[in-house]
């Protein structure tokens, strides 16, 4: 029997799919940043991307809120940029006499913010103020950010020391992309690309109120319990502390990911499992947001940084020697 959610997710990869599809025309070999850049927007949630220069951040999120129907803009950051600069002129008298918010950079729906590690705390607390709560305070009045919102803040791995730990307000985000240099064969298509004349046109796809309603269809997306079991197992196993951790994190983890892991796990293991069709989410769904939700949950002690050992092949041993299943997983945890 066809229920309501399947007809909904049925539609929501149909979408997605075509999001993909055009956004190939822009962008060469990204179609998991577009999944996750997805997944954040349709979480609610917001993004860092980690890479050096020149790995199509910018022209994906451009492409994708052209994709989208969604306003994209762009803020560069300095030591010095103030927050009223990111807020706007500020409430003003129109030519009716009445009082509006002539909006800066923040009020968009996909606001890529560059080098965010350079913004003073002052100016960075402004942005941490929409991360939590998608709204900021201008003269003591609340304003609404257009929704959905989607933040993709943006740090280049060459300006990173190699013992660099993660900010406490970095686990607000709710996925960490790591975006390498392109393969071989990404690099010659893209420059065979620019040997063709004409720009590629991209369709619209999609609206805000898209996302919106997605939300809703996300909400009705089932996650059973052996699911929430891994889920949980996942987080839990990197902390050195619970008694519940495989002998190598003991090894290379200083601190592990906090509860706020098991649900951002869990709510974009959902919104994936809608993306591809599903009303169920799968224990791949865990596996294949692993890394972007734990990344910048874990930090690595003095003896992994000395012996190379990176967050990610933290995260692959985990998904090794974390079992997906156990017996009793069919139940919640008793009391």
């Amino acid at each position: 029997m066809v229920t309501q959610a399947n007809h909904d997710v049925s539609e929501l990869k149909l979408n997605f799919d075509r999001v993909r599809d055009e956004s190939a025309k822009a962008v060469v070999d990204q179609e998991q940043f577009v999944e996750h850049l997805m997944i954040a927007a349709i979480a609610g949630g917001h993004c860092l991307a980690e890479g050096p220069p020149g790995v199509a951040r910018s022209l994906t999120a451009r492409s994708m809120a052209q994709i989208c129907g969604l306003q994209f803009n762009r803020i560069r950051c300095t030591p010095d940029l103030l927050p009223q600069e990111l807020i706007g002129a500020g409430p003003h008298p129109d030519d009716a006499g009445d009082i509006s918010l002539v909006p800066g950079p923040l009020f968009a729906h996909i606001i890529l913010v560059d080098d965010i590690r350079r913004l003073s705390p002052m100016t960075n607390s402004l942005v941490q103020q929409v991360i939590e709560g998608g709204t900021v305070v201008v003269d003591g009045c609340k304003y609404d950010l257009p929704q959905p919102n989607l933040l993709l803040a943006t740090n280049y791995v060459d300006e990173e020391p190699p013992d660099a730990v993660p900010r406490p307000q970095d686990d607000r985000f709710m996925l960490k992309l790591a975006l390498p240099y392109p393969r071989y064969e990404t690099e010659y298509r893209v420059a065979e690309s620019l040997t063709q004349a004409g720009d590629q046109q991209l369709k619209r796809v999609l609206s805000p109120e898209h996302f919106m309603g997605y939300r809703q269809t996300v909400l009705g997306v089932e996650a059973p319990p052996p699911v929430l079991h891994y889920s949980v197992r996942l987080a839990r196993a990197t902390r050195v502390h619970d008694g519940e951790t495989p002998d190598f994190v003991y090894e290379w983890v200083r601190t592990g990911a906090g509860p706020r892991a098991v649900h951002f796990l869990t709510l974009a293991a959902k919104v994936r499992a809608a993306l591809h069709g599903r009303a169920v989410v799968e224990s791949d769904d865990i596996r294949q947001v692993s890394h972007a939700v734990l990344r910048h949950r874990i930090v690595l002690n003095q003896n992994a940084l000395t012996n190379g050992v990176s967050v990610d092949r933290v995260i692959d041993r985990l998904l090794y020697e974390v079992p997906a299943r156990q017996p009793g997983d069919d139940q919640p945890p008793s009391e």
